[in-house]
């Protein structure tokens, strides 16, 4: 895993993670955790800004990385986003229709709350999670055709 040539990559992909890990939880350090009535402009903006920094800091650092790659390398990444990431969301929507439909409520009724408020925010994440991908594809999709013409 570790070898002389993938070193160049790996530290490429360690400085990504944890430069992004420092700068979004270094608003929380400095500001504090956040209480349920506490939602001021600065305690939403800065955060938000912040982790819009260390998502450019996590990019550019794959930018790098992957400039370092070799065909066989690419062709594997490729291969494991492409079925990897599908088979992932694919399995995911099982969990997503337990959790959606109260499985967590059914399984632990006096830790785990319920209702209708709940599973609308609970659906938001998870099509931000799932949706950012696909959105993200069809950008690159449309990038790729363009710039191959």
């Amino acid at each position: 895993m570790f070898d002389r040539r993938s070193w160049g990559i790996w530290k490429f992909a360690i400085a990504g993670w944890v430069g992004a890990l420092v700068l979004m939880f270094g608003s929380q350090m400095i500001f504090g955790r956040m209480g349920k009535a506490d939602f001021g402009t600065v305690r939403v903006l800065i955060p938000t800004f912040t982790v819009a920094v260390a998502i450019a800091w996590a990019f550019w650092m794959s930018v790098l990385a992957f400039r370092r790659l070799d065909e066989f390398q690419i062709a594997a990444g490729k291969f494991a986003w492409y079925w990897g990431g599908t088979i992932g969301v694919a399995v995911s929507v099982v969990g997503y229709t337990f959790i959606g439909l109260g499985g967590l409520h059914w399984l632990d009724p006096v830790h785990s709350p319920l209702g209708s408020e709940l599973f609308r925010s609970f659906a938001t994440g998870y099509l931000l999670g799932v949706g950012g991908p696909f959105v993200g594809f069809f950008v690159a999709r449309l990038w790729w055709q363009a710039a191959k013409r």
